[in-house]
């Protein structure tokens, strides 16, 4: 995890672990319920991604509080929050002490849900918090087409680390109908397409 204590440019710490400290004592002394996702959960699976951010999903019933508890932290929003009953899905708050960006995604429902229930508690650079273990993530990077997350999944695959036919069978009691998606994605993992070849030197 050292990868996102640094800033590989500049050299020097990222303020990373002091957010992490501050904005997940906060959610655990509020009880709310959550868990880190993205990059941090990630390195934390041992599979760092060079993303120096802190990510937590919560249901849309708890962002309420959840951005209460964040802002109480020090942590200043940096986009609309939404309504009351209606926040928006992503929601980004920086560390003015540290410049660390903290992104509170707000879910209605699995796979988000369900991962919130089971993730496992796990210490996160020297605090514990719930982070979802590698079935979990591909479960919750099935849903997104962003280009980090395709990437994020394919990583898993490849690592050959996640339990596959857990997911599957997770997945056929949460929401068959994507079960076709999940084996395509994992089969294009497995055999990424080739890179498209290099133009020819020109000659001087």
């Amino acid at each position: 995890m050292d990868v996102l204590l640094t800033d590989p440019v500049a050299g020097r710490t990222t303020g990373l672990t002091k957010t992490i400290r501050r904005a997940l004592n906060a959610m655990e002394t509020a009880g709310i319920p959550y868990c880190v996702v993205g990059a941090t959960a990630l390195a934390v699976r041992g599979l760092p991604r060079m993303t120096a951010d802190l990510a937590l999903v919560v249901l849309v019933g708890a962002a309420a509080r959840a951005i209460s508890v964040l802002r109480s932290a020090g942590l200043r929003s940096e986009t609309p929050t939404g309504a009351l009953k209606d926040p928006e899905p992503m929601i980004v708050f920086v560390d003015p002490t540290t410049g660390v960006e903290v992104d509170l995604l707000c879910a209605a429902g699995d796979p988000e849900a369900t991962v919130i229930d089971e993730a496992p508690r796990t210490k996160v650079f020297g605090t514990t918090a719930p982070v979802p273990t590698l079935e979990h993530l591909l479960l919750l990077y099935l849903y997104s087409n962003q280009p980090k997350h395709l990437g994020d999944f394919a990583h898993i695959v490849q690592s050959g680390r996640a339990d596959l036919a857990a997911v599957e069978r997770t997945l056929h009691l949460m929401h068959p109908e994507m079960l076709g998606a999940l084996r395509r994605r994992v089969s294009q993992a497995r055999s990424p397409r080739p890179s498209p070849p290099k133009p020819p030197r020109k000659r001087r």
